[in-house]
């Protein structure tokens, strides 16, 4: 998921003029969250229910967003997700994962 986060970071890095300008960023990043909430979706009740500081049921619908409304997906509530929840759903997991030696 931490993944998912840093390649929507880099594919929205240029700012939302060009991310509304480029529908093919557009697309990369809502894959993107589409994997995150895919993977949020599989992540434990026990543990979704002991880290309420990860949006988890959020990930989940925009997830479900992008796969069954897809040609109604909002550009301008896209960018609101990267712009406002990026920092919130890092802080909240990367304390999950475990640091590397």
């Amino acid at each position: 998921m931490l993944e998912a986060l840093e390649r929507i970071r880099g594919f929205s890095a240029d700012g939302r003029a060009r991310f509304l300008a480029d529908p093919m960023v557009q697309e990369a990043v809502a894959y993107e969250v589409l994997k995150l909430g895919e993977a949020a979706g599989r992540v434990s009740k026990t543990l979704r229910r002991g880290h309420t500081e990860v949006p988890w049921g959020h990930l989940v619908g925009l997830r479900n967003e992008i796969v069954h409304e897809y040609f109604r997906v909002d550009s301008d509530a896209l960018w609101q997700f990267v712009e406002r929840e990026l920092d919130v759903i890092e802080r909240g997991l990367r304390p999950l994962v475990p640091k590397r030696p």
